[in-house]
């Protein structure tokens, strides 16, 4: 774990793969009293002057400029002079609205990820009804982009020039994020909690705009080989299914080169494309090599169709997938049998989940999970089993955290008090199996650190995870990007 750690953090000299493969309200007062009608024989007396009404506090402290170079966190500084000149820190909430751009596959190999934020919305609804931030409506504004950076570029800057947003968050895919972050970048527009575990998004002294949100890959990649060595042997046999794209690359790249993954025996790494439609032809190079574990960095249907695949054989490797491919309504329900197959031979895959998942029986009775599901049918009249809406939820709530820290901040809701609340983060979330979210600057670049390895199984009929080892945090310890 301490050399995963360090590759986490430090990553290295290499470009990304889209040039070479990465390493990786104030309450209105009560209606004054009407004045007690005197006896017609009697004067009537001046009524009393009411006090001026207490203005409300201010926050403590002084505000942070909105011009010059402002730090806003260890190592991490806003040029905001770089800005253009039109550029506004009051962008999208200097009205009644705090607006959100998204851009994110509703169509496509990975439209199942568009239910995120359908998700979001509901929970942008669910605050907007019980507890508004400064009295705002929060609202999104999301567009499909297929999974396909030149769409999404189109879709932020649509956005940016039409559509009044204040900041984006939670955009889905590596290469989508990597596309837009130097139009944001350039923009002076915070683009958060991107939906991507490249550890590029850990770099607040190059790209303070830009924080990441789920386990950064490198780490995952790590975790399954620490888990490899210690249950299969320091020398087993790997073989491995890549997306080719900088989301894939960095499992590839990790598993290669990474210390924590040395010694162990890569017999075959097969790369697909992300627009394919199936993987059965790399699926069919990897069983003949008889590998004694099974490596997953895909996403999405493929997550379904690698199972599928792999149930229809008789390799039993041990599996270790994707993260992403964590919903067991979305992905592996479609495969209930093929899981089931596996599953009597205890080889259903294995994933570092960092989050209690809705649908999972061992939460049904999890206080957390229970608000979730009150979220989802009372806002949008869907439950857990109808798709990745629970992880909107989960998302939507970082969101609203960090815009009620910003809102508390003297100068109130803006774009650098926003970032500021973003890199200086320590908060918690019932969702989180490790509970904490921490950020400090480049000290601690990295919002969720902590995973448990599970493996997809079934219990009583119905899909589960069932962990298999312990929980493994890092919080705090990440570091950032190059650091």
């Amino acid at each position: 774990m301490a050399a995963g750690l360090i590759f986490a953090a430090c990553g290295s000299d290499d470009e990304p793969a889209s040039t070479d493969a990465p390493t990786e309200d104030t309450t209105a007062g009560e209606p004054a009293e009407e004045p007690a009608e005197e006896p017609a024989e009697e004067p009537a007396e001046e009524p009393a002057e009411e006090p001026a009404e207490e203005p409300a506090e201010e926050p403590a402290g002084e505000a942070l400029a909105l011009e010059g170079d402002v730090e806003i966190a260890a190592g991490t500084t806003l040029a905001l002079g770089e800005c253009p000149d039109d550029w506004d820190a009051l962008q999208g909430v200097d009205g009644d609205e705090i607006r959100i751009g998204q851009t994110l596959p509703q169509s496509g190999a990975l439209a199942a990820f568009g239910a995120i934020g359908e998700g979001m919305q509901m929970y942008f609804d669910y605050t907007n009804a019980t507890d508004p931030i400064e009295g705002k409506d929060l609202v999104l504004i999301a567009k499909d982009d297929g999974y396909e950076a030149g769409r999404a570029v189109a879709n932020v800057e649509e956005m940016l020039d039409s559509d009044d947003i204040f900041a984006f968050a939670h955009n889905i895919g590596t290469p989508i994020n990597f596309a837009i972050r130097p139009i944001t970048d350039e923009a002076c527009v915070p683009q958060l909690f991107n939906s991507s575990g490249f550890p590029f998004w850990g770099d607040p002294a190059n790209f303070p705009w830009t924080v990441g949100n789920i386990l950064n890959y490198a780490t995952e990649t790590e975790i399954w080989c620490a888990d490899i060595k210690a249950n299969i042997g320091e020398d087993a046999t790997v073989a491995a299914l890549i997306m080719n794209n900088d989301f894939g690359k960095t499992y590839q790249q990790t598993l290669n080169e990474s210390d924590a993954c040395a010694g162990l025996d890569i017999v075959s790494e097969q790369v697909h494309d992300p627009a394919g439609a199936d993987v059965t032809n790399e699926m069919t190079t990897l069983i003949a090599t008889d590998a004694d574990a099974f490596l997953a960095g895909t996403t999405a249907k493929f997550c379904s169709q690698s199972t599928a695949v792999l149930a229809g054989s008789e390799w039993r490797p041990t599996t270790y997938m994707s993260y992403t491919c964590n919903n067991l309504s979305s992905f592996f329900a479609p495969v209930q049998e093929a899981i089931e197959t596996l599953a009597a031979d205890e080889a259903g895959p294995v994933m570092a989940n960092s989050n209690k998942v809705c649908g999972d029986p061992a939460y049904a009775d999890d206080p957390k999970i229970i608000e979730i599901e009150s979220i989802l049918a009372e806002y949008g009249n869907v439950t857990c089993a109808d798709g990745s809406f629970s992880t909107g939820i989960l998302y939507g709530e970082f969101i609203v955290d960090v815009l009620r820290s910003a809102a508390a901040l003297p100068g109130g809701l803006n774009r650098v008090n926003l970032m500021a609340a973003v890199w200086n983060a320590d908060t918690a979330n019932d969702s989180l199996l490790g509970g904490t979210l921490k950020l400090d600057g480049v000290n601690d670049a990295y919002w969720t650190e902590a995973a448990q390895l599970q493996q997809v199984t079934i219990t009583d009929g119905a899909l589960a995870f069932a962990p298999t080892g312990d929980l493994v945090d890092f919080e705090g310890q990440g570091g950032s990007y190059g650091s």
